[in-house]
């Protein structure tokens, strides 16, 4: 009776912590906590432990939280030190648990995964439910529950969940169950592409270029890869070629002749033009044809908003006006005004300071933040805030603290504060942000230095290889998905993201039937 227990226990915490991934962090811990409780109340305990210590995969994956222990010898700060253990205590756990448990039947591994599958489907599709019911201006105040990066990763991680089961044969579900399973992830990868969540967007696309590799590898036909490989080639020459457009065309100089451009607006009111102190944006310079007057007087009859306050975003509203209109290629004076439409209008009051950032879904506006961003680090502005520019000036500063402790780097808790440090030293905005370097490897690179570095590569490799999981889909994507989040973000460092990788790493590990597991 005891062990039925345990198991109802065991598998209830296993679906509430599935369930609590793209809803609850709460329920992550609640389960959590429910799966070691599980464990460690079992007589077997101490076997269990032994299978663990006796498997060398487990082992491997997590030497990585071994190798943070190490790192307390060095470390001054045990606040952080202690706290860094307790949010990656899902790499000593779960491979622990998996590993020593009993493996899962088919179906049962079958109904769990799917079962996150539901639950990320849920919690995106609420989120594109808010963003498209509130008309957000930032699409990241649609997403309530977890991290908007975090979400799209687990989307992809459900997305390649789907069609596993959807295109097999051989995992009793009937043929209708298996389309719709097949129908949902292009769902999914249109909520993506609806809200904007372009790590999501760009990992799905490296992933795609490596299943179409797998697929051609496999074909029998040995002429298939390198038609693959020319097609795919051509579609990126093909999206470089575009790329390059996009930058060219919104970086046109348009020609300034101060003795023939005009003067005056057509209502006779003198035009300001500052040719030097504005960004070209769209192929048109902000800083010329502003007319002040027209457009405070134009704009506060049809608005709300104060010309001379600010937005809804915090920002001034009379820039923002001035780069919409800009964006147009609309002059900024009483006539251009008038050429904006009611939407245009509420764009403008919600901060929206580009007629392109408006668009649902628009690569174009990627492209153009990017290049905004980019020109104000370049004139002086700190990046902060600025996501793309920002990365950059973190992994600088990341690969200044390395190279001054490249062995074995600052310890398990001096990260933040070696960051600090840096920051301090080059008179940084992100001081006091308590910001680390968005990408893992340099995480760990800067925590642990190359030792840590190669331990926690080795922590990755080695299981799968030595499991052979490389043929095993599921795996394969999660690998692929979690791998390149790491160069954008430090996903391992929060609670969810370590829970995702340890979670699904270790369950499509060490749940399958396997020799030496308890019975």
């Amino acid at each position: 009776m005891g062990d039925l227990i345990r198991k109802y226990i065991y598998y209830l915490s296993m679906a509430l912590l599935i369930i609590g991934l793209p809803f609850s962090r709460a329920l992550i811990s609640i389960g959590e906590v429910g799966m070691i409780a599980a464990w460690l109340f079992d007589p077997k305990v101490g076997q269990k432990f032994r299978v663990f210590l006796n498997s060398k995969p487990a082992l491997a994956f997590s030497s990585i939280y071994l190798m943070h222990i190490v790192g307390l010898l060095y470390t001054s700060n045990f606040d952080y030190a202690l706290f860094d253990l307790r949010t990656k205590l899902p790499l000593l756990v779960f491979p622990m648990i998996f590993v020593s448990s009993p493996p899962l039947s088919t179906r049962e591994n079958r109904n769990f995964l799917l079962l996150f599958a539901a639950a990320a489907t849920a919690s995106i599709t609420y989120s594109l439910l808010l963003y498209q019911i509130n008309q957000y201006a930032d699409y990241r105040d649609a997403f309530p529950f977890i991290s908007h990066i975090r979400l799209s990763l687990e989307v992809l991680i459900a997305m390649s969940i789907f069609m596993f089961y959807g295109q097999s044969l051989y995992m009793g579900l009937k043929k209708y169950t298996r389309w719709i399973l097949l129908i949902i992830p292009f769902y999914l990868l249109w909520a993506l592409f609806v809200l904007e969540l372009m790590t999501g967007i760009l990992i799905f696309g490296i992933g795609a270029l490596l299943f179409l590799v797998r697929f051609l590898l496999a074909h029998k036909n040995k002429k298939a890869p390198w038609i693959g490989f020319f097609v795919g080639l051509a579609f990126v020459v093909g999206f470089g070629i575009w790329v390059n457009q996009v930058v060219k065309d919104y970086r046109m100089d348009p020609p300034f002749n101060p003795e023939t451009i005009d003067k005056f607006t057509s209502e006779g009111n003198l035009y300001e033009h500052h040719p030097n102190e504005y960004q070209i944006e769209n192929g048109h310079d902000i800083g010329l044809y502003i007319c002040y007057d027209e457009l405070r007087r134009e704009w506060n009859k049809r608005s709300k908003l104060d010309f001379d306050g600010l937005d809804r975003r915090g920002q001034n509203l009379s820039m923002t006006l001035i780069r919409y209109l800009n964006s147009l290629g609309y002059r900024k004076d009483a006539q251009g005004l008038a050429k904006l439409s009611e939407q245009d209008i509420h764009n403008i009051e919600s901060g929206i300071a580009n007629a392109e950032f408006a668009k649902r879904f628009s690569l174009k506006k990627r492209i153009y933040k990017i290049i905004w961003e980019y020109n104000l680090y370049k004139g002086g502005d700190p990046a902060y805030g600025h996501s793309v520019v920002q990365r950059v000036v973190l992994w600088q500063t990341a690969l200044e603290i390395f190279k001054q402790h490249p062995v074995f780097g600052v310890g398990t808790g001096d990260v933040r504060d070696a960051f600090e440090e840096q920051f301090q030293k080059e008179n940084s905005i992100f001081a006091g942000s308590g910001l680390r370097s968005h990408n893992q490897y340099l995480s760990f690179a800067v925590t642990l230095g190359t030792v840590g570095l190669l331990v926690f590569i080795f922590s990755m490799l080695y299981p799968p290889i030595k499991l052979k999981m490389w043929s095993y889909s599921p795996y394969f994507y999660l690998f692929v998905i979690i791998s390149i989040s790491m160069i954008w973000e430090d996903t391992i460092e929060s609670h969810v993201g370590v829970t995702i990788y340890a979670f699904f790493s270790s369950f499509y590990m060490f749940t399958r039937k396997r020799v030496g597991a308890l019975k």
